[in-house]
Protein backbone atom coordinates (compact mmCIF):
# COMPACT_ATOMS: atom_id res chain seq x y z
CA UNK A 1 0.00 0.00 0.00
CA UNK A 2 1.25 3.52 -1.11
CA UNK A 3 0.03 6.92 -1.49
CA UNK A 4 0.74 8.44 1.49
CA UNK A 5 2.89 11.18 2.44
CA UNK A 6 3.95 9.98 6.16
CA UNK A 7 3.31 6.94 8.01
CA UNK A 8 3.08 7.60 11.49
CA UNK A 9 3.69 3.74 13.75
CA UNK A 10 1.37 4.52 17.04
CA UNK A 11 -1.73 6.36 17.95
CA UNK A 12 -1.31 7.59 21.36
CA UNK A 13 0.49 11.45 23.00
CA UNK A 14 3.91 11.25 20.25
CA UNK A 15 2.11 9.93 17.14
CA UNK A 16 -0.73 12.03 17.35
CA UNK A 17 1.54 15.16 18.39
CA UNK A 18 3.36 14.28 15.16
CA UNK A 19 0.23 13.52 12.63
CA UNK A 20 -1.36 16.95 13.70
CA UNK A 21 1.42 18.90 12.61
CA UNK A 22 1.90 17.12 8.82
CA UNK A 23 0.13 18.11 5.68
CA UNK A 24 -0.86 15.98 2.62
CA UNK A 25 -1.93 12.24 3.31
CA UNK A 26 -1.27 11.08 7.15
CA UNK A 27 -1.75 7.15 8.22
CA UNK A 28 -1.39 6.39 11.45
CA UNK A 29 -1.19 2.96 12.80
CA UNK A 30 -1.72 1.09 15.95
CA UNK A 31 -2.96 -2.12 17.11
CA UNK A 32 -5.46 -0.31 19.29
CA UNK A 33 -8.37 2.19 18.35
CA UNK A 34 -7.72 5.88 19.10
CA UNK A 35 -7.95 6.20 22.66
CA UNK A 36 -8.05 2.83 23.71
CA UNK A 37 -5.06 1.03 25.71
CA UNK A 38 -4.50 3.77 28.32
CA UNK A 39 -1.19 3.49 30.45
CA UNK A 40 -0.70 6.31 32.30
CA UNK A 41 -1.97 8.37 34.93
CA UNK A 42 -2.84 10.72 32.03
CA UNK A 43 -1.57 13.55 33.99
CA UNK A 44 0.25 16.44 32.65
CA UNK A 45 1.25 20.04 33.37
CA UNK A 46 -1.34 22.70 32.79
CA UNK A 47 -0.03 24.65 30.51
CA UNK A 48 0.39 21.22 28.14
CA UNK A 49 -3.66 21.79 27.48
CA UNK A 50 -3.75 25.43 27.28
CA UNK A 51 -1.07 25.15 24.59
CA UNK A 52 -2.83 22.75 22.73
CA UNK A 53 -6.16 24.35 23.41
CA UNK A 54 -7.45 20.81 25.28
CA UNK A 55 -8.48 22.43 28.77
CA UNK A 56 -12.08 21.35 27.96
CA UNK A 57 -10.61 17.59 28.96
CA UNK A 58 -9.33 18.40 31.60
CA UNK A 59 -11.37 16.70 34.95
CA UNK A 60 -9.44 18.35 37.56
CA UNK A 61 -6.53 20.70 37.91
CA UNK A 62 -3.93 20.40 40.98
CA UNK A 63 -2.00 23.26 42.09
CA UNK A 64 -0.07 21.05 44.79
CA UNK A 65 1.73 17.69 45.19
CA UNK A 66 1.75 16.07 48.16
CA UNK A 67 5.34 13.50 48.73
CA UNK A 68 4.63 11.28 51.69
CA UNK A 69 7.65 9.99 53.01
CA UNK A 70 7.28 7.22 55.65
CA UNK A 71 5.39 9.37 58.42
CA UNK A 72 6.94 13.07 56.99
CA UNK A 73 4.85 15.14 54.61
CA UNK A 74 6.22 17.55 52.46
CA UNK A 75 3.57 19.87 50.23
CA UNK A 76 5.10 21.77 47.18
CA UNK A 77 3.96 24.51 44.65
CA UNK A 78 5.85 23.63 41.22
CA UNK A 79 3.43 24.45 38.29
CA UNK A 80 -0.21 23.10 37.70
CA UNK A 81 -1.39 20.14 36.93
CA UNK A 82 -3.66 18.35 35.32
CA UNK A 83 -5.72 15.00 35.07
CA UNK A 84 -7.49 14.35 31.98
CA UNK A 85 -10.11 12.03 29.91
CA UNK A 86 -7.26 10.01 27.90
CA UNK A 87 -9.63 8.79 25.35
CA UNK A 88 -11.35 11.92 24.75
CA UNK A 89 -8.12 13.76 24.60
CA UNK A 90 -6.52 11.05 22.03
CA UNK A 91 -9.48 11.62 20.05
CA UNK A 92 -9.83 14.94 19.75
CA UNK A 93 -6.13 15.17 18.68
CA UNK A 94 -6.81 12.54 15.98
CA UNK A 95 -9.76 14.32 14.75
CA UNK A 96 -7.78 17.55 14.37
CA UNK A 97 -5.01 15.84 12.25
CA UNK A 98 -7.32 14.99 9.85
CA UNK A 99 -5.06 11.68 9.16
CA UNK A 100 -6.66 8.55 8.30
CA UNK A 101 -6.10 4.87 10.61
CA UNK A 102 -5.40 1.75 10.23
CA UNK A 103 -6.05 -0.80 13.07
CA UNK A 104 -2.85 -3.12 12.72
CA UNK A 105 0.06 -4.72 14.46
CA UNK A 106 3.29 -3.16 13.53
CA UNK A 107 6.36 -5.56 12.44
CA UNK A 108 8.62 -3.36 11.86
CA UNK A 109 9.48 0.12 10.29
CA UNK A 110 12.04 1.48 8.90
CA UNK A 111 13.65 3.18 5.57
CA UNK A 112 9.83 4.19 4.36
CA UNK A 113 8.77 0.83 4.74
CA UNK A 114 6.00 0.12 7.43
CA UNK A 115 5.20 -4.02 7.65
CA UNK A 116 2.00 -4.48 9.67
CA UNK A 117 -0.52 -7.36 9.92
CA UNK A 118 -2.35 -5.31 7.23
CA UNK A 119 0.29 -5.58 4.83
CA UNK A 120 3.95 -3.55 3.68
CA UNK A 121 2.94 0.59 3.43
CA UNK A 122 5.34 2.97 2.08
CA UNK A 123 6.25 6.68 2.35
CA UNK A 124 8.66 8.71 2.39
CA UNK A 125 8.33 10.09 5.79
CA UNK A 126 8.06 7.49 8.81
CA UNK A 127 7.48 8.48 12.72
CA UNK A 128 8.17 5.96 15.05
CA UNK A 129 6.05 6.46 18.15
CA UNK A 130 5.08 2.65 18.98
CA UNK A 131 6.25 2.61 22.29
CA UNK A 132 8.67 0.97 24.29
CA UNK A 133 8.29 -2.24 22.07
CA UNK A 134 9.21 0.17 19.51
CA UNK A 135 8.57 -1.02 15.83
CA UNK A 136 12.25 -2.40 15.39
CA UNK A 137 12.54 -5.62 13.86
CA UNK A 138 12.49 -8.90 16.48
CA UNK A 139 15.80 -10.09 17.71
CA UNK A 140 19.09 -8.17 17.94
CA UNK A 141 17.84 -4.87 16.61
CA UNK A 142 14.56 -4.55 18.63
CA UNK A 143 16.47 -5.17 22.04
CA UNK A 144 19.37 -2.32 20.61
CA UNK A 145 16.30 0.20 19.82
CA UNK A 146 14.75 0.13 23.13
CA UNK A 147 15.55 1.87 25.62
CA UNK A 148 17.80 0.96 28.05
CA UNK A 149 16.04 0.69 31.34
CA UNK A 150 12.20 0.63 31.91
CA UNK A 151 9.87 0.60 34.51
CA UNK A 152 6.32 -0.61 35.19
CA UNK A 153 3.45 0.96 36.59
CA UNK A 154 0.30 -0.41 37.70
CA UNK A 155 -2.84 1.51 38.15
CA UNK A 156 -6.74 1.52 39.47
CA UNK A 157 -9.79 4.02 39.14
CA UNK A 158 -11.10 4.15 42.75
CA UNK A 159 -14.61 6.31 43.17
CA UNK A 160 -13.29 8.43 45.97
CA UNK A 161 -12.58 12.54 45.76
CA UNK A 162 -9.33 14.33 46.52
CA UNK A 163 -7.14 17.41 46.36
CA UNK A 164 -3.80 17.48 45.27
CA UNK A 165 -1.06 15.04 43.49
CA UNK A 166 -0.05 12.86 46.04
CA UNK A 167 3.25 10.78 46.21
CA UNK A 168 3.92 7.75 48.22
CA UNK A 169 7.63 6.99 48.35
CA UNK A 170 8.13 3.47 49.95
CA UNK A 171 11.19 1.95 51.09
CA UNK A 172 14.30 1.64 49.74
CA UNK A 173 17.21 -0.40 49.29
CA UNK A 174 17.62 -1.17 45.77
CA UNK A 175 14.01 -2.16 45.47
CA UNK A 176 11.92 0.91 45.71
CA UNK A 177 8.57 1.60 44.94
CA UNK A 178 6.65 4.70 44.48
CA UNK A 179 3.05 5.09 44.73
CA UNK A 180 0.19 7.82 44.18
CA UNK A 181 -3.00 9.10 44.36
CA UNK A 182 -4.31 11.72 41.54
CA UNK A 183 -7.55 12.72 41.85
CA UNK A 184 -9.63 13.00 38.99
CA UNK A 185 -13.21 14.63 39.55
CA UNK A 186 -15.24 11.97 40.56
CA UNK A 187 -12.41 9.17 41.09
CA UNK A 188 -9.12 9.01 42.31
CA UNK A 189 -6.14 7.57 40.03
CA UNK A 190 -4.26 4.97 42.41
CA UNK A 191 -1.02 3.24 41.90
CA UNK A 192 2.38 1.97 42.19
CA UNK A 193 5.29 1.52 39.79
CA UNK A 194 8.97 -0.08 40.76
CA UNK A 195 11.93 1.78 39.32
CA UNK A 196 13.85 -2.14 38.59
CA UNK A 197 10.69 -2.75 36.45
CA UNK A 198 8.85 -5.70 38.37
CA UNK A 199 5.90 -6.43 36.79
CA UNK A 200 3.78 -8.65 39.30
CA UNK A 201 2.83 -5.59 41.74
CA UNK A 202 -0.98 -6.45 41.90
CA UNK A 203 -0.47 -7.29 45.22
CA UNK A 204 0.77 -4.47 46.62
CA UNK A 205 -1.43 -2.53 44.55
CA UNK A 206 -4.19 -3.96 46.92
CA UNK A 207 -2.32 -3.70 50.01
CA UNK A 208 -1.52 0.58 49.16
CA UNK A 209 -5.46 0.65 48.43
CA UNK A 210 -6.67 -1.30 51.66
CA UNK A 211 -3.80 1.62 53.53
CA UNK A 212 -5.47 4.03 52.51
CA UNK A 213 -8.94 2.93 52.42
CA UNK A 214 -9.52 3.50 49.19
CA UNK A 215 -11.17 -0.22 48.21
CA UNK A 216 -10.74 -3.56 46.34
CA UNK A 217 -9.28 -2.63 42.92
CA UNK A 218 -12.15 -3.81 40.18
CA UNK A 219 -10.10 -2.72 36.90
CA UNK A 220 -6.70 -1.57 36.66
CA UNK A 221 -4.63 -0.82 33.72
CA UNK A 222 -0.43 0.05 33.46
CA UNK A 223 2.60 -1.40 31.68
CA UNK A 224 6.42 -0.84 30.97
CA UNK A 225 7.59 2.86 30.82
CA UNK A 226 10.77 4.09 29.51
CA UNK A 227 13.28 5.51 32.39
CA UNK A 228 16.49 6.00 30.70
CA UNK A 229 17.47 8.32 26.81
CA UNK A 230 17.28 7.06 23.74
CA UNK A 231 17.72 7.51 20.27
CA UNK A 232 15.89 10.35 18.33
CA UNK A 233 16.58 9.08 14.87
CA UNK A 234 16.72 5.19 13.77
CA UNK A 235 16.48 3.60 9.96
CA UNK A 236 15.53 7.15 8.51
CA UNK A 237 12.77 7.85 11.01
CA UNK A 238 11.68 10.19 13.35
CA UNK A 239 11.31 8.47 17.24
CA UNK A 240 9.65 9.95 19.70
CA UNK A 241 7.90 9.02 22.76
CA UNK A 242 8.67 5.70 24.76
CA UNK A 243 10.20 4.81 21.32
CA UNK A 244 13.14 6.98 22.30
CA UNK A 245 12.85 6.63 26.05
CA UNK A 246 11.59 10.38 26.29
CA UNK A 247 9.79 9.42 29.46
CA UNK A 248 11.70 11.48 32.51
CA UNK A 249 13.28 9.31 34.92
CA UNK A 250 12.42 10.09 38.83
CA UNK A 251 8.88 11.53 38.16
CA UNK A 252 7.82 9.21 35.43
CA UNK A 253 6.27 12.53 33.20
CA UNK A 254 6.22 11.10 29.55
CA UNK A 255 3.24 12.83 28.39
CA UNK A 256 4.98 16.39 28.18
CA UNK A 257 7.73 15.17 26.39
CA UNK A 258 5.91 13.12 23.84
CA UNK A 259 3.56 15.68 23.18
CA UNK A 260 6.25 18.38 22.45
CA UNK A 261 8.81 16.10 20.15
CA UNK A 262 6.30 14.51 19.18
CA UNK A 263 5.24 18.50 17.41
CA UNK A 264 8.86 19.52 16.72
CA UNK A 265 9.75 16.18 14.61
CA UNK A 266 6.06 16.91 12.76
CA UNK A 267 6.88 20.18 11.76
CA UNK A 268 10.17 19.37 10.05
CA UNK A 269 8.43 16.17 8.62
CA UNK A 270 5.99 18.78 7.02
CA UNK A 271 8.98 20.91 5.72
CA UNK A 272 10.39 17.79 4.09
CA UNK A 273 6.86 17.13 2.83
CA UNK A 274 6.98 20.63 0.85
CA UNK A 275 10.33 20.23 -0.08
CA UNK A 276 12.03 22.40 2.54
CA UNK A 277 14.40 20.57 3.56
CA UNK A 278 15.66 16.89 2.86
CA UNK A 279 15.05 14.20 5.03
CA UNK A 280 18.64 13.25 6.06
CA UNK A 281 18.86 17.32 7.32
CA UNK A 282 15.68 17.26 9.34
CA UNK A 283 16.68 13.73 11.00
CA UNK A 284 19.47 15.64 11.78
CA UNK A 285 18.06 19.07 12.98
CA UNK A 286 16.01 17.39 15.18
CA UNK A 287 18.30 14.89 16.47
CA UNK A 288 20.56 17.48 17.43
CA UNK A 289 17.53 19.59 19.49
CA UNK A 290 16.33 16.27 21.07
CA UNK A 291 20.29 14.84 21.98
CA UNK A 292 20.59 18.60 23.17
CA UNK A 293 18.42 18.17 25.82
CA UNK A 294 20.09 14.70 27.26
CA UNK A 295 21.88 16.72 29.41
CA UNK A 296 18.73 16.97 31.87
CA UNK A 297 17.55 13.25 31.02
CA UNK A 298 20.94 12.10 32.31
CA UNK A 299 21.45 14.00 35.47
CA UNK A 300 17.70 12.26 36.41
CA UNK A 301 18.66 9.08 35.52
CA UNK A 302 21.56 9.15 38.17
CA UNK A 303 19.30 10.73 40.53
CA UNK A 304 17.19 7.59 40.24
CA UNK A 305 20.19 5.35 40.75
CA UNK A 306 20.14 7.76 43.80
CA UNK A 307 16.84 7.43 45.09
CA UNK A 308 16.18 4.12 45.00
CA UNK A 309 18.70 3.39 47.31
CA UNK A 310 18.68 6.38 49.80
CA UNK A 311 17.20 6.08 53.14
CA UNK A 312 14.03 7.32 53.98
CA UNK A 313 15.45 9.97 55.68
CA UNK A 314 17.41 11.26 53.64
CA UNK A 315 14.75 10.99 51.10
CA UNK A 316 12.50 13.19 52.92
CA UNK A 317 15.33 15.86 53.67
CA UNK A 318 16.52 16.05 50.08
CA UNK A 319 12.18 16.91 48.97
CA UNK A 320 12.31 19.46 51.43
CA UNK A 321 15.26 20.90 49.54
CA UNK A 322 13.90 21.25 46.45
CA UNK A 323 10.69 21.94 47.42
CA UNK A 324 12.20 24.92 49.53
CA UNK A 325 12.33 28.71 48.61
CA UNK A 326 16.00 28.59 47.76
CA UNK A 327 15.89 25.11 45.64
CA UNK A 328 12.91 25.32 44.07
CA UNK A 329 13.08 28.24 41.29
CA UNK A 330 16.30 26.37 39.78
CA UNK A 331 15.12 23.06 39.80
CA UNK A 332 11.41 24.31 37.91
CA UNK A 333 13.09 26.03 35.38
CA UNK A 334 15.54 23.08 35.03
CA UNK A 335 12.99 20.03 34.29
CA UNK A 336 10.80 22.26 32.67
CA UNK A 337 13.52 23.06 29.81
CA UNK A 338 14.04 19.84 28.92
CA UNK A 339 10.53 19.71 27.26
CA UNK A 340 9.11 23.54 27.09
CA UNK A 341 5.50 23.67 26.81
CA UNK A 342 5.55 27.10 25.21
CA UNK A 343 6.90 24.83 21.97
CA UNK A 344 3.12 23.40 21.80
CA UNK A 345 0.90 25.03 19.47
CA UNK A 346 -2.98 24.02 18.83
CA UNK A 347 -2.43 23.38 15.11
CA UNK A 348 0.24 23.01 12.24
CA UNK A 349 2.52 25.48 12.73
CA UNK A 350 5.61 26.49 11.76
CA UNK A 351 6.92 28.41 14.90
CA UNK A 352 7.34 28.50 17.29
CA UNK A 353 10.71 26.40 16.77
CA UNK A 354 13.94 26.28 18.65
CA UNK A 355 16.51 28.56 17.21
CA UNK A 356 18.87 25.13 16.48
CA UNK A 357 16.01 23.31 15.05
CA UNK A 358 14.59 26.09 12.69
CA UNK A 359 18.46 27.54 11.35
Amino acid sequence: MSGYDAIVCGGSFGGLAAAGQIGGRVLVVDRLEIGDGETSASAVPLACLERLDLVHHAQQVHRDIVLHVGDRVHTMRLFDFATFDYRALCEEMFARSGAEFLRARIHSSGDGVVRTSAGHLTAPIVVEAAGWRTSAPKGDAREQARAGRRSFGVEARQPFRGEGLHFYVGPGHGRRMFSWVFPAGDHVRAGLAAYDGRSSLSGDLERFLERHDLGVPRVTHGGYFTSRFGEPVRDGMFVVGDAAGHCLPVSGEGIRPALVFGQLAGRLAERVRTGELPLDDALSRYRAYVMSRRKGYDALDRLQSVLDRMPDVAFALLARAVGGRRLRPWAVRHYWDVADPALLTPGPAREPLPEDVAA
